[in-house]
């Protein structure tokens, strides 16, 4: 290869189409790898050389990724089609409601799912997905230790529930029911 010559690994990534479910599943897998190797190292090696620049590359994708979904970003970044923000945040109120719900509870916030604001309400279900990719992944340690393995069809079918409400696609989070039982069990 000579110089002038482009490593197509390394070209950038074309722009996020937010709307296209394949898309906003491959955007949400990756921030939920980001996430879970910051949860490992500070859960099972804190004193790890790289533990900061771990922690900080999953915020920095958690940050990006909130910024992308709340303002839409710039027109290299993400297919300008008005999904990003308002109407996103409508979306998320309305088909995460329930979970939208219990995360408020949990903080001990008392105002209505309809009252968050655009952000908020983004905010709010990332961080319920990552909680959930924290519980899929509890799952499956669990499983591994009793000699056994949770179907890749169940981790599918999790990623597709997560990345549809997302993208627009699903208009309810409908989750694998051996994942709904295992979290009831953990919450």
């Amino acid at each position: 290869m000579t110089q002038q010559e482009r490593n197509p690994e390394f070209a950038p990534h074309v722009a996020i189409d937010l709307c296209d479910q394949n898309s906003m599943f491959l955007a949400l897998e990756e921030l939920g790898i980001a996430h879970m190797q910051n949860v490992w190292i500070r859960e099972n090696d804190p004193q790890n050389k790289d533990a900061a620049a771990v922690k900080e590359q999953a915020e920095e994708f958690f940050s990006d990724m909130l910024g992308i979904l709340t303002t839409g970003a710039d027109a290299s970044r993400v297919v300008q089609n008005g999904w990003a923000g308002a109407k996103l945040a409508a979306h998320l109120r309305t088909a995460l409601a329930s979970e939208l719900r219990r995360a408020l509870d949990k903080a001990g916030r008392c105002e209505a799912v309809e009252a968050l604001d655009d952000a908020g309400t983004i905010r709010l279900a990332l961080e319920g997905y990552l909680k959930d990719v924290e519980l899929l992944t509890a799952r499956d340690t669990m499983e591994k230790m009793m000699g056994r393995k949770v179907p890749p069809k169940e981790y599918i079918d999790f990623m597709i529930a997560w990345s549809g409400v997302f993208s627009g696609s699903k208009k309810t989070l409908d989750l694998p029911m051996s994942f709904l039982v295992f979290k009831g069990a953990h919450i």
